[in-house]
């Protein structure tokens, strides 16, 4: 018998010697943690060995000294609400990681209060647990498995069967799925991606619909779907793996708020879209269908160009591998691309806020694509105010003063670049060898050798690497220096670039 077993097996006895009891007094009883004995409790429970009372605290006794208790009407309601929202709160939390309360309220357009209710209710099951310095919300494990996958997967793949075919799963995390498609009428092969609908959401695909450069990826258009649109024929078009790698998501590197009070409001900011919003729409599209999100969820699709020249980090990664070094020319052209792209965000009065290799993509035409505005932020408020902003972010890429939630601005930007531009001049061969340079390039200091080979480079990077924003050049500065010291022309800038 194993010792988780043998230790359920104690609880029961217990039990049925004493009668029914709450976990402090069953921990101190067998000189257990409290914790532990709550794992075993709900652990009972799943099995039906044992139930709760609804008392406060909670007393368990076993199941077979369970007497029939038929629930009100009015308690019935009340339970499917609360299952409801239960479900809505695991399949945030699955996609999002970690999450605060307000968090977790904001996105599904509920209390605070009873959100925070429902979280310790289901802290007690088992199912979630809280850091209690973080105050972050996590999914526990033995509710993290393949099968919400397998059923998600199913309900995304379906909103694309009215004009798509699925050809691939191009990437997947925690914000979502993007999958390569070939539209059924026109034949032209897109990527799409499928986001839980929040604001967040509803924030990136309006800064998509505004923003039209040749060095940004382009958005075509955007729907909202429910997940019971099943489909056996797309569901079986998916394949989980493809040479095709595309991702437009942060895997799992995203960062929370450090203040459970504060709200998200960089997060909220309107983008200066006077449409009506996409949250909007899905409502009154699921009202009109008979749905609405405590009965199911609701996806947003955003369907964009396809990028199949691959990412900045393929092409990293390549030139990593290569024996001869990869043209100067080449990497300064490229660069120029990523800042222009970058100007003309900033430009628009956004900050993208998760500018990184992954998000750094490459057209037919070899032309640089900047990608993933699931992070993208007003620069001000209506009126033209500082935001406080949240630290959200891949660490790696990350700004001092993003990473430590200050009143920062479009120069965050500028940080990120300063790496990027790094990583594709210098060749770093090992992982624990990127580990051990990255805080020290953080810091600006260079490895022996950069500053002599690329004298120029790393005055640059230097700056774009300050500690404080304020000494960090504008996007616009850089663009221009990089036209001034490596003669990069127009006619130059026209050819092809990988």
């Amino acid at each position: 018998m194993s010792a988780d077993s043998e230790m359920e097996r104690k609880i029961c006895d217990l039990l049925r010697r004493d009668g029914k009891s709450k976990a402090l007094i069953i921990s101190n009883k067998l000189g257990l943690d409290k914790r532990t004995v709550q794992n075993h409790l709900y652990s009972l429970e799943r099995s039906n060995q044992v139930f709760k009372t609804d008392e406060q605290p909670r007393v368990w006794d076993l199941i077979e000294n369970k007497s029939e208790i038929k629930l009100k009407p009015e308690q019935k309601s009340q339970k499917t609400r609360d299952t409801s929202v239960e479900k809505d709160v695991e399949d945030l939390l699955m996609r999002s990681g970690s999450l605060k309360a307000h968090q977790i309220a904001t996105d599904l357009g509920q209390f605070k209060q009873s959100i925070n209710k429902q979280l310790y209710s289901m802290e007690e099951k088992g199912k979630v647990r809280r850091d209690s310095k973080s105050n972050l919300w996590t999914l526990n494990e033995e509710w993290s498995d393949d099968s919400f996958s397998q059923e998600s997967d199913r309900g995304l793949v379906s909103g694309l069967s009215h004009s798509f075919d699925v050809i691939a799963k191009l990437g997947e995390g925690g914000f979502g799925c993007v999958y390569k498609v070939k539209h059924k009428y026109d034949g032209k092969i897109y990527a799409v991606k499928s986001v839980i609908l929040t604001r967040k959401a509803d924030s990136e695909v309006k800064a998509l619909a505004r923003l039209d450069h040749p060095n940004i990826v382009r958005y075509i258009t955007c729907w909202p779907s429910s997940d019971n649109w099943t489909s056996n024929q797309e569901r079986n078009q998916v394949s989980n793996t493809s040479s095709d790698v595309v991702t437009f998501d942060r895997e799992g590197c995203e960062e929370r708020d450090d203040d459970d009070d504060e709200d998200d409001e960089d997060d909220n900011v309107t983008l200066g879209m006077e449409s009506l919003s996409v949250t909007e729409s899905a409502s009154a599209a699921a009202e009109a269908s008979g749905n609405n999100r405590t009965d199911s969820r609701t996806y947003l699709f955003i369907q964009m160009e396809f990028c199949e020249g691959g990412t900045l980090t393929d092409w990293i990664k390549a030139r990593n591998q290569m024996e001869k070094q990869r043209s100067i020319v080449e990497i300064h052209k490229i660069f120029y691309e990523i800042i222009t792209g970058v100007e003309y965000i900033h430009a628009e009065k956004l900050i993208h806020r998760d500018l990184k290799p992954d998000n750094i993509l490459f057209g037919a035409d070899g032309k640089v694509k900047i990608g993933d505005f699931g992070l993208v932020a007003a620069q001000t408020d209506q009126n033209g105010d500082p935001i406080e902003r949240s630290n959200r972010g891949t660490p790696t890429y990350m700004s001092p003063e993003q990473k430590n939630k200050k009143n920062y601005d479009e120069k965050t930007d500028i940080f990120p670049l300063g790496l990027v531009w790094f990583e594709m001049l210098w060749k770093i061969s090992t992982g624990s060898e990127r580990v051990k340079l990255w805080p020290d390039l953080k810091g600006q200091r260079f490895p022996e050798g950069f500053s002599d080979s690329y004298q120029t480079e790393s005055k640059f990077i230097t700056k774009m690497l300050s500690h404080s924003p304020e000494h960090r050049p504008h996007a616009k500065d850089i663009k221009e220096k990089l036209e001034k010291f490596f003669s990069l022309d127009q006619n130059l800038l026209s050819q092809k670039t990988i």
